[in-house]
């Protein structure tokens, strides 16, 4: 068992001897331990600080105080942690974690002296790739897990990592001013331990150590795949990831409609807020475009019939944006694609109200159609005057392009729908943030721009989940949006909208069509005809996939799952008997694995969940409570500010479905707010 936690736990303590000796010199020291990782995750408080006591006997009195912070080696997250601490009057900092995390406390308090009470733990000897090795680190600090951590004899700068040519007994007497006789762009790292000791008055305590393992895999390589991984995970924004985009198969392929339904299949909830009110029995005939479901308050929206024909069921049917059944519209097609007289196009639109604008944009039933299916009426009248509209072409997801087609396509008609956006918010400045992957899009715009001089189109490194608003926002302006669920864009003075809510805007605003219709990608695997389809709301997905494939749909879900949306973010469907609706982005279909894919495993506190997350969240507590059924401890770490990318589940280790918590787990947050 102990060699087993050794493998996993990446640093144990110091022998007992040398931790008295090193407290007995330190004065008062405040203990700041780190949440071990790379073990099993069973508890949140694993008991160091006690153990440390034990370790001292009567010296355990020279510690001032103690505080533990999980992965002290996220430098972003755990100074916000730190500078919460209060220390007292205590002389030093002791740490309990591997060298990342005592070299880390070392730069952040420079003239405090700083001492290891661990040591670091390699990984196995006949560890298969460089990539996983222990010195990889997203932070500019290494650790090469040494079993011996020497940073109490260097004032907490690793020689090893940080001096090119890994001396341990002092400078080799090359360097220039400071710099590296090696390479003159790194600073000396001896240099620097003598700086800092010399602060310290700590140069008389350095003796001789003895000679590293030179058996270890090269620094080098470590260090090139460590800076690597930290630009990408820093670029714009913190967190996220860059996932294969697998976009290539449909991003030429032009839009084109999908035949009517047989049968539409129309949810009176596609939306957030309340359900929509039926106002259509079964018996009575229906118009393209006509209203069947009226908006059941503020925060609710219209629904409108797809096609023409004959109510046949109000009926709750399976729901694919959940596991649930939802009440819907079910009308028979009369093959006459008769549209409703309150389908006009709109002569002299550029004159209407800012209220007369808001009262289309609800009456047309437009909600966010990048998938959060928030009623544009209500986002667009913000208590808060706003300076910035952000339009949103991002489509980071894997798979889709749904945006990328309609920037090409339909460039005008966007234009068109932000002048609309803009005098509804009265803004003067338009920001268009569109992926790098995506260059017929930006060239398009940015055509188009030249005569919209507020408009301006900004093309951004392809990042996952860049089309999150928090994360636009962060790359675009610079402007932290407050946490969710109570801070939003315009607290910052900000309204974000997708592309294709805005075309939408224009389609009801000048044309008089509501949102009956919308363009979705189908794409993966195993389709002879996947593509960009303009599909008709309500249309059974059965239908599409039948379409796409050309085959034989009964016992597709034997072989393929389907996932309502992109790979990442997409909703699985247990069963093709669902349609479509408004947040209805794609279909991405994925052959399952041919080797069954390993069960969940338990949590051994990698991290990954944490460097990943966008919103500085740590989503590995999620998974821990909602294993152990207590999501009211999920509140304490902020389970409400998710915004459900998706990230720190697709980079699980251990295979845990942290989404399905995190979903459970804020509809707890928000019942106990109600209650």
């Amino acid at each position: 068992m102990e060699t087993h936690l050794e493998d996993y736990t990446k640093f144990r303590p110091k022998p007992a001897e040398e931790i008295s000796d090193v407290v007995r010199r330190a004065g008062r020291m405040f203990v700041i331990a780190c949440g071990k990782c790379y073990k099993v995750f069973e508890e949140e408080d694993e008991g160091q600080h006690n153990q440390l006591l034990e370790t001292l006997g009567d010296d355990s009195a020279r510690i001032a105080g103690h505080a533990r912070v999980d992965f002290l080696c996220n430098e972003i997250l755990s100074a916000k942690k730190i500078a919460g601490l209060e220390l007292g009057d205590c002389d030093s900092i002791g740490v309990m974690s591997c060298g990342l995390g005592v070299q880390f406390l070392a730069r952040l308090f420079e003239r405090t002296p700083v001492y290891a009470l661990s040591d670091s733990v390699a990984h196995s000897v006949n560890y298969p790739t460089d990539i996983g090795y222990h010195g990889v680190s997203l932070e500019a600090d290494k650790c090469a897990a040494c079993s011996q951590c020497y940073l109490n004899l260097t004032g907490g700068i690793c020689p090893i990592t940080n001096c090119a040519k890994g001396l341990l007994n002092g400078p080799c007497g090359g360097a220039t001013d400071g710099k590296c006789e090696v390479n003159s762009a790194v600073d000396c790292a001896w240099v620097r331990i003598h700086e800092r000791l010399g602060r310290r008055g700590e140069l008389s305590s350095f003796g001789y150590v003895q000679t590293r393992d030179y058996s270890r895999p090269s620094w080098k390589t470590e260090n090139q795949l460590s800076v690597q991984n930290r630009e990408y995970r820093h670029a714009g924004f913190y967190g996220g990831f860059h996932p294969l985009e697998k976009k290539e198969m449909t991003a030429d392929k032009r839009i084109e409609p999908l035949a009517e339904p047989k049968v539409a299949v129309i949810f009176l909830c596609q939306h957030l807020g309340k359900r929509a009110k039926p106002i259509v029995e079964p018996g009575d005939t229906v118009k393209v475009g006509q209203k069947i479901g009226e908006a059941d308050g503020f925060v609710s929206a219209t629904i409108h019939a797809s096609i023409s024909g004959t109510v046949v069921a109000v009926e709750e049917r399976p729901y694919p944006a959940a596991g649930r059944r939802e009440l819907a519209v079910v009308i028979e097609n009369d093959g006459r694609n008769e549209v409703h007289a309150s389908v006009q196009p709109r002569d002299g639109f550029e004159a209407l109200s800012r209220e007369d604008l808001l009262d289309i944009i609800r009456e047309s039933g437009i909600v966010g159609l990048g998938g959060a299916m928030f009623p544009t009426h209500v986002k667009f009248s913000p208590p808060k005057p706003v300076d910035t509209l952000l339009v949103n072409g991002c489509e980071c997801e894997p798979y889709l392009n749904t945006d990328n087609r309609l920037m090409i396509e339909q460039p005008e008609e966007i234009f068109a729908g932000i002048e609309i956006a803009r005098r509804i918010l009265g803004v003067d400045s338009v920001l268009i943030g569109v992926e790098e992957n995506k260059p017929e899009a930006i060239a398009t715009l940015s055509a188009l721009s030249e005569k919209h001089p507020s408009v301006q189109v900004v093309s951004l490194k392809t990042k996952y989940p860049q089309g999150a608003e928090r994360s636009l926002i962060k790359r675009l302006l610079d402007r932290d949006v407050p946490p969710p669920p109570r801070g939003l864009p315009f607290d910052v003075g900000v309204m974000v909208s997708n592309v294709g809510t805005l075309f939408a805007i224009y389609q009801a605003v000048a044309r008089g069509i509501p949102v009956f219709q919308r363009v979705i990608t189908v794409s993966g695997e195993g389709l002879s005809r996947p593509g960009n389809y303009l599909v008709r709301i309500g249309t059974p997905i059965r239908e599409i996939i039948q379409h796409c494939t050309g085959g034989d749909v009964e016992r597709l879900l034997d072989e393929y799952d389907v996932k309502m949306g992109g790979a990442v973010m997409g909703i699985p469907q247990e069963s093709l008997e669902s349609a479509v609706i408004k947040g209805t982005t794609g279909l991405t279909v994925l052959r399952k694995p041919a080797v069954p894919v390993s069960e969940e495993r338990d949590c051994i506190k990698c991290g990954r969940c944490v460097e990943v997350c966008p919103m500085h969240l740590y989503p590995l507590f999620y998974g821990l409570y909602g294993k152990q059924g207590d999501p009211g401890k999920t509140i304490e770490h902020k389970v409400e500010e998710c915004v459900e990318c998706g990230c720190c589940e697709y980079i699980c280790a251990s295979k845990i479905a942290l989404l399905s918590f995190i979903r459970q787990e804020k509809a707890y947050a928000r019942s106990a707010d109600k209650g």
